[in-house]
């Protein structure tokens, strides 16, 4: 057979008009498998993905939102450690000794227990 022959010649399915043979059709059916698949699969990886960045950008938002609270309550923590601070200087305590309505003492009289025991009258 020459080279021009064999090329001209058909398939006896394809000239009689039958259908391919069920060989042929498993391989080509496989193919359009693996296709099917390969493209699912690169759909549900694109929407992983698309859900994953999603929810590590809301994350990041509500880091960066509990970050300013974090900043701000160390700030009322530094108000309030001066405040106390202040609150505890000798001058502070004077004056709210005055407030109380308590006077300074002028004269300390002291009682010596192991003598005995006194009374106090009025």
């Amino acid at each position: 057979m020459t080279r021009t022959f064999a090329m001209s010649m058909k398939r006896p399915h394809e000239t009689l008009g039958l259908p391919q043979p069920i060989g042929r059709r498993l391989s080509e059916a496989g193919k359009k498998v693996w296709l099917v698949t390969l493209m699912v699969t690169a759909i549900l990886a694109l929407g992983w993905y698309i859900y994953e960045v999603n929810s590590a950008a809301s994350r990041a938002y509500h880091l960066r939102a509990l970050q300013t609270q974090s900043e701000q309550l160390e700030e009322q923590v530094t108000r309030l450690e001066s405040q106390l601070a202040q609150g505890q200087t000798m001058r502070a305590l004077q004056e709210r000794v005055k407030t109380l309505g308590y006077v300074p003492v002028d004269y300390l009289e002291f009682v010596n227990v192991q003598v005995g025991g006194y009374a106090m009258a009025k």
